[in-house]
């Protein structure tokens, strides 16, 4: 047994620093989070006022363990709640931005903590130092809600706030606002909307709203909800407002409307109601309540009608938008059966986009059409305004009024911001311009790189080209193509049955563009454009030589809470892969879900197995902390 401990102490090393910066917390365990007057954002009991991605006071970079046995002398772990916690943070202080590997890895330690220790840590000065961990990792990169909605009903219990108003409590440098509902329809007792927020003021690290509940007599609790309520900044939720406090389907009962931005352009009503004990949403299962604007919602009303948009045109930013009216039918808000087509918003990008193909347009009739649309722009055009300036001086190119397109592009190169899309293409183009040999292809296929949606379309210009000047068929292809100014990069005879042979050219123009060309008439070729030949399209597709985890895998674990549905899941991959091996992410996962199956055999064999092949990883680490040395 002393020899198990000893050996204990050596592969608790890994989380050393963070047990040394929790020294001094754990001398104040039990003291009550009272509420404070620290200014808005301060952070008393050691919070960080500000995140930042450097490692904390007491941080010692982790020492990477390798077996120092064979696998008979290794046990599954025994975990303490401590322990694990501290296996949490310790990864939580190794989290750089972007590293998606460790934060799935935190994902999966915060699922497995809460199976073996619901509610951990359960331990005040632990939660502090978790939070604190939480907070000063990259924003928005870990799932805090469990553990700062902890912090939230210790912090209701100690302060014992009134129910019966609009309050504020400042704790620990968060900030709770107190709104009074009645969510369960019941007088005796007392529910409130909390706002929690941190800081108080400025970027918030920590934003949610929460539903709490207090008996009248003694005890303050949060109300679970399904879905788990929205928090942010977390993962693609970046922003969270109230829409909404009260009864909006004159059940009796008050709801929470939340609105989620995740910076699509539309976002997301989230309408939670207590239904069997708990918040559940009210939106009819298996759809999404988006919109881009609400239209109408009038109080007392069981019907709202949303806006909503989706992208015509992302060239352009035209966009299309159609009226949804949710309507509560049968315990749900649910939209119609049959739901309208979109059509365009009366904007200057959709006219713009409605006069396309322009370059395959005679250029007078297009730069006349331009014009005249220009007339209608608006301050908030500009984008699209600008776009169209750059296609009228390509278009003036094109018609062989170099100068007056020399001209337009300086005038808006003379406006353009520094590092904007109009400066990229007014750079290029003046780049392009001024190279030995330019010609309006190669000019055109310079604004087609410079930026996403650039103001030409290469393929149009050509399909326009090949019309004007057809390549003649006593001169050879690719020499003509060469006076274009176009390099041929590939080439192949098309056969096909009951046509006549086609001559396929991968053009040098800057992407993967395919035109054939059939000898139909007697004197030209007949331009056609083609999607990319078979091999061509893309580099060869290589067998990967490890597999990751479907995503399905770890929603079966983290959502449906089914270790055996995500093992099965892994089976089916693995026997579909021919035989290459799971990535250590994916062999982390089936450990994991044999070892919360207790299937204690296949789970001690399979953390070994990925921590002797993948030590260096986190995934290996990770499975190390899951075995002791008998």
């Amino acid at each position: 047994m002393v020899v198990r401990r000893l050996i204990l102490l050596v592969g608790m090393f890994l989380l050393l620093g963070g047990l040394l910066a929790l020294l001094p917390a754990m001398a104040q365990e039990d003291q009550p989070l009272l509420a404070t007057n620290t200014p808005a954002g301060g952070a008393p009991l050691g919070l960080p006022a500000l995140a930042t991605n450097t490692p904390q006071p007491g941080y010692i970079p982790p020492v990477l363990l390798r077996p120092a046995a064979n696998i008979d002398h290794y046990a599954l772990r025994l975990w303490t709640e401590t322990e694990m916690v501290d296996v949490l943070l310790g990864q939580i202080r190794q989290l750089t931005p972007g590293d998606a590997e460790r934060q799935l890895a935190i994902r999966l330690l915060q699922n497995e903590l809460q199976r073996r220790f619901p509610g951990a840590p359960n331990h005040a000065a632990q939660r502090q130092q978790l939070i604190a961990g939480m907070l000063n990792a990259p924003r928005g990169s870990v799932d805090m809600r469990l553990t700062v909605r902890a912090f939230i009903a210790s912090a209701l219990n100690a302060n014992r706030p009134s129910f019966e108003g609009i309050a504020s409590l400042d704790v620990d440098g968060f900030n709770i606002t107190i709104m009074p509902a009645n969510v369960d329809g019941v007088a005796a007792t007392l529910d409130a909307i909390l706002h929690t927020r941190y800081p108080a003021t400025g970027d918030a690290l920590y934003d949610d709203y929460t539903v709490a509940q207090f008996d009248g007599q003694q005890t303050y609790r949060l109300l679970d909800s399904n879905p788990l309520l929205p928090a942010a900044p977390f993962r693609d939720v970046i922003g969270l407002t109230l829409e909404r406090l009260g009864d909006v389907n004159n059940d009796g009962a008050d709801e929470l409307s939340l609105t989620v931005d995740t910076g699509e352009i539309n976002r997301e009503l989230m309408i939670f109601g207590w239904r069997s004990g708990a918040m559940v949403s009210l939106v009819q299962p298996g759809e999404h309540l988006l919109f881009g604007k609400l239209v109408d919602w009038p109080l007392q009303s069981d019907t709202l009608t949303t806006r909503v948009y989706q992208v015509e045109s992302a060239a352009w930013g035209c966009l299309g938008e159609r009226d949804i009216a949710w309507k509560w039918s049968l315990n749900y808000f649910r939209q119609p059966a049959e739901l309208d087509g979109y059509t365009f918003q009366n904007r200057l990008a959709c006219l713009l986009y409605g006069s396309e193909p322009l370059f395959e347009k005679p250029t007078t009739e297009a730069i006349s059409t331009i014009e005249s649309i220009l007339q209608f722009a608006q301050p908030e055009d500009q984008i699209s305004a600008q776009r169209a300036s750059m296609l009228v001086a390509m278009l003036y190119l094109l018609d062989g009024r170099a100068e007056i397109a020399a001209q337009e592009v300086q005038a808006l190169q003379s406006s353009a911001e520094a590092g904007s899309w109009l400066a990229q293409q007014t750079t290029a183009f003046v780049n392009a311009t001024g190279k030995p040999g330019a010609t309006p292809v190669t000019i055109c296929a310079a604004l087609e790189n410079a930026s996403t949606y650039g103001a030409c379309d290469v393929d149009q210009v050509l399909s326009r080209l090949f019309v004007e000047q057809p390549l003649r068929r006593d001169q050879p292809l690719e020499a003509q193509l060469a006076a274009m100014g176009i390099n041929v990069l590939d080439k192949q005879t098309i056969t096909a049955v009951g046509k006549r042979d086609r001559q396929a050219f991968r053009l040098d123009v800057g992407r993967n563009h395919w035109w054939a060309f059939a000898a139909l008439q007697a004197d030209v070729y007949t331009a056609e454009k083609i999607d990319p030949l078979p091999g061509y399209d893309m580099p060869p597709t290589l067998s990967p030589a490890l597999i990751a985890a479907p995503d399905s895998a770890y929603d079966a674990l983290l959502q449906e809470n089914n270790p055996a549905a995500a093992l099965n899941i892994l089976d089916n991959t693995v026997r579909d892969s021919a035989s290459t091996p799971l990535a250590p992410s994916a062999r982390f996962l089936q450990a994991l879900c044999y070892d919360l199956l207790a299937d204690r055999g296949s789970a001690q064999r399979s953390y070994f197995a990925l921590w002797s092949d993948d030590s260096a990883t986190v995934w290996g680490q990770l499975a190390a902390t899951h075995l002791e040395q008998r």
